[in-house]
């Protein structure tokens, strides 16, 4: 499969999207994940939250219980469906193209795609449809997977992942500077045989798998 098309149109690969999040490790993943997310959500301000490649509705339940309102979009039908069917509160689903979005110019106050990039065929197209439908002063929070971790450097042994093009932090730090300055955290840090690192000592031995970064639109 071309680098940058979207495996999750595959039926299979949606229904077993969620059944990571329920392992063990996925849950730990998930909390440092989370954790980081929430550090550029700190004081903003809660109303309409554009979210971009939603999936099954993993992180729809997680801006929700944030308090925001957020009109998610993906363009596989068969992760839309398994997200409508979750009832989240609070979420509205569409089926739409991130680089052709249904949405008037500046109409969104804060805009979030986590780990979504990675698999599009054009990054320039998508920050080009999110500077549109961005206000100005609008906040974009993105979450990433690092091309220089254990995580990257391993991605196609993973028939998932190696559908993906992963990015290193200078890259999408470059990327959003279009918007502003942007602000970086990292997490998920794993040795060569995936054991967690987060929280010892060594964790700043290796590179991270995880980072999410936040910018405002001047």
């Amino acid at each position: 499969m071309e680098k940058g098309n979207n495996v999750f149109l595959n039926h299979s690969v949606a229904a077993e999207y969620d059944n990571y999040y329920l392992s063990d490790s996925g849950k730990k993943i998930d909390k440092i994940e989370k954790k980081m997310i929430s550090t550029h959500l700190k004081g903003v301000e809660t109303g309409d939250l554009l979210e971009l490649g939603c999936g099954t509705g993993h992180w729809t339940d997680f801006f929700s219980r944030k308090g925001f309102k957020v009109w998610a979009i993906d363009e596989s039908e068969a992760m839309i469906n398994i997200a409508n069917a979750k009832k989240i509160r609070n979420a509205s689903f569409l089926k739409a193209d991130a680089a052709n979005l249904p949405f008037a110019d500046h109409s969104f106050p804060v805009i979030t795609t986590i780990t979504m990039l990675e698999f599009v065929k054009d990054i320039g197209l998508i920050l080009d449809e999110i500077d549109r439908v961005l206000e100005p002063g609008g906040l974009l929070v993105v979450g990433c997977l690092n091309k220089n971790s254990e995580l990257g450097k391993n991605k196609d042994n993973d028939p998932v992942f190696r559908n993906g093009c992963f990015f290193s932090p200078q890259e999408i730090e470059d990327r959003l500077s279009r918007f502003g300055k942007p602000v970086l955290n990292y997490g998920v840090y794993f040795t060569s045989e995936f054991a967690l690192l987060d929280g010892t000592e060594k964790q700043d031995t290796v590179q991270p798998s995880f980072f999410a970064a936040s910018v405002r639109k001047t």
